[in-house]
């Protein structure tokens, strides 16, 4: 049987590797070993930053073209491995303990001197002479012959994905790749990616937990790291820490002991004491001693697995921050992004309609759809924006068919904008929690702010007070329609809510910019209209039409729509985040001190408003009214980008967007704005000529 299994083993590797990502996994390995050193030497350095980038190149440039291949070769290994690319890059950003550090790296550099030569070939090259005198021949065998040993728990957990006993999958296996041989190529990169995710599902861990086992695998690290510069007490030390203080200590042990397969408790702290006593009697090499550690996270692993949920709370983790066991991980979310950017990339080769859609759903599927946008968007509006500025020019630069360096300078650029939003968004206080949503209510509420003031100022100097219901009922319908669209765009249009939001934010900026239109000129032509300000003076006449009481109440209403709606979203984001009554607290008080904040501008801006000669009021308000006009175009135009109803299309020389100004470097935004302008200029001019002869 078991040489049934090597057969089958020899086979599957050699046709993996057939239609490997890479040809050459050793000189992977070598290039990831080398970056990773190059990060030490930064860290010593005091650049933690720089460090943890080369930490990220290597494993976004280097290791996801070996990943697929371990999980499908080894197993759960390729997963234990991402883990530690994951720890170190969060070590750098904690500044963590340089000799913690060390043992990581060194622990990553002995897996990837495992891994490689089994991937490439099926055995360990640089097999040693062992204590019992085997040759390298028969190293490479029994070195192949424990990895198959692992190899019969990742068959486990593709059986049970599958459907299949371990001996049915090794035949489909062999199979399908016989009849699929021509397709096989194409689908490799594919079924790697599925690979990784099936196992990453299988061997999901309760938060808790993970944190208990990367505790408890640093400490073996450090363990390993002491014993090969030979301070055997210090080895020892770290095994009984990992022993006493954390497996002990958490009571993780009742837990094993009591409802886990029985025997696992005993076997877990035997090999633990095993390992001490072999250390003392300097009874073992490095390699062994690393090959057993590794055996003993396998059986911590597997233990973990099997506790049953309503045993969590009885287990007691130092360190670990209960607070923070729902909080989302955008760092992963910035890392999926990341991987889809890298395959939009290693597929291009100019324009594709492939391309330009995997990109756009990589913006609506993941960012959106992971609620990280909404959360940078609560806690920094300009960092959102440039964010999705720059998906939109990585469109534009598919659709102009722009050369590959250009493209990857652009994903680039994004990444590094999502790594800035990572460091910002992925924590949160109370105190945090209560500036965002203080920040939000006033930023969001401004612009409708303004728009309603002049609106309500217009209606009183025009002695029109009786009417004020025309702008707070618009008010009132906007905030509960707001609501009501949030709803309907996060549950109901749940499968497509990034694209349907998208699309309202346009479309409902393009409807306000019509009506904008209206309003702006209304109010400059009446800025020198004699007869206009005797009825303002006497107030004896009514100067509002009815036509024109329905565009007034509409464009109140579309200024606090527009922003409303996205705005109840952003509050959704804060409210994800939020896990204690103190952390809801600070959310309401931020909310309810912003809308005071607001309510006390109404009140001034509105006496200001009345207070200024009529002329000028007039002149102030159409002339912000044009602005918007100029903004909401670009803007509104751009939203229709990001919901995939218009491709953008380069212009033929560069320059950053304007964000505030609502210009975009594509044809599809500054033509529309260019003619908006025209109009707004001819229209200025067409309507002083007009009323100035109206004066005379």
């Amino acid at each position: 049987m078991l040489k049934i299994r090597l057969f089958f083993a020899f086979l599957f590797l050699s046709v993996s590797f057939s239609f490997a990502r890479v040809d050459d996994y050793i000189a992977e390995a070598e290039l990831i070993k080398g970056l990773l050193n190059e990060s030490l030497t930064l860290y010593k350095d005091g650049k933690a930053n720089e460090a943890k980038k080369k930490v990220e190149d290597a494993y976004f440039q280097h290791f996801e073209n070996m990943e697929g291949t371990i999980g499908r070769n080894i197993g759960r290994k390729a997963i234990t491995m991402e883990r530690k690319f994951s720890n170190l890059r969060r070590m750098y950003k904690d500044e963590a303990n340089l000799a913690h550090i060390t043992a990581l790296i060194e622990g990553l550099v002995f897996d990837l001197d495992e891994v490689a030569p089994i991937i490439q070939t099926g055995f360990r090259l640089k097999a040693e002479k062992t204590q019992d005198g085997l040759s390298d021949e028969e190293a490479a065998k029994s070195s192949l012959e424990e990895n198959a040993k692992r190899q019969a728990e990742a068959d486990a957990l593709f059986a049970s994905m599958f459907g299949a006993s371990s001996d049915e999958s090794s035949n489909t296996s062999n199979t399908n790749n016989i009849d699929n041989e021509n397709n096989s190529n194409n689908l490799n990169s594919q079924n790697d990616a599925d690979v990784i995710a099936q196992l990453q599902n299988a061997s999901a861990l309760e938060p808790k937990l993970q944190f208990l086992l990367d505790t408890i695998s640093g400490k073996f690290n450090q363990a390993a790291s002491s014993f090969k510069n030979e301070k055997f007490q210090e080895a020892k030390d770290y095994l009984n820490s990992a022993l006493f203080d954390e497996y002990r200590n958490s009571k993780v042990e009742i837990a094993i002991s009591n409802h886990t397969t029985a025997g696992l408790d005993r076997k877990i702290q035997a090999a633990i004491r095993s390992l001490i006593t072999k250390i003392n009697e300097q009874n073992i090499d490095e390699k062994t001693l690393r090959n057993e550690l590794e055996d003993i996270e396998d059986l911590l692993f597997d233990a973990f697995l099997q506790i049953p949920k309503e045993q969590f709370a009885k287990i007691q983790v130092q360190g670990f921050n209960e607070d923070e066991i729902n909080t989302r991980d955008y760092s992963k979310v910035a890392d999926d992004i990341r991987i889809a950017l890298d395959n939009i990339l290693d597929d291009y080769q100019g324009f594709s309609n492939s391309s330009i859609d995997a990109l756009q759903n990589t913006y609506l599927d993941i960012f959106e759809a992971s609620g990280m946008e909404s959360k940078v968007g609560a806690v920094d509006s300009s960092l959102k924006l440039k964010i999705e500025s720059l998906f939109s020019q990585g469109v534009a630069l598919i659709k102009s068919s722009a050369d590959k360096s250009a493209l990857k300078a652009n994903f680039d650029a994004l990444n590094a904008e999502l790594s800035k939003a990572v460091d910002l968004v992925q924590t949160s206080t109370p105190y945090s929690l209560f500036i965002w949503a203080f920040g939000i209510i006033i930023r969001e509420g401004l612009e409708a702010l303004i728009i309603v003031v002049a609106i309500v100022s217009y209606l009183i100097q025009s002695g029109n007070k009786n009417r004020l219901n025309i702008a707070y009922s618009a008010l009132l319908t906007g905030i509960v329609l707001s609501f009501i669209t949030a709803f309907f765009v996060s549950w109901i249009f749940k499968e497509n809510s990034g694209q349907s939001r998208e699309l309202i934010e346009g479309i409902t900026m393009l409807i306000a910019v019509a009506l904008l239109f209206y309003v702006g000129f209304w109010l400059l032509s009446n800025a020198h209209n004699q007869k206009w300000a005797s009825y303002i003076k006497g107030q004896a006449l009514e100067a509002i039409s009815n036509n024109s009481a329905k565009t007034l109440w509409l464009t109140v209403f579309l200024a606090v729509y527009r922003e409303g709606a996205e705005t109840v979203l952003f509050y959704q984001a804060l409210f994800f985040d939020a896990k204690t009554s103190t952390d809801y607290s600070a959310i309401f008080i931020g909310l309810g001190v912003g809308l005071a904040l607001l309510v006390v501008l109404y009140f001034l801006l509105k006496a200001g408003a009345i207070k200024i000669p009529v002329k000028q009021f007039f002149y102030i308000v159409s002339y912000i009214i044009f602005y918007m006009i100029f903004v909401f175009t670009g803007k509104g135009i751009g939203e229709l980008i990001e919901g995939k109803l218009i491709t953008p299309s380069l212009l033929p020389f560069h320059f950053e967007p304007i964000l505030w100004l609502g210009v975009y470097p594509y044809y599809e935004t500054l033509i529309p704005q260019f003619i908006v302008l025209i109009l707004l200029i001819l229209g200025i001019v067409i309507t002083q000529k007009f009323t100035k002869k109206g004066v005379r």
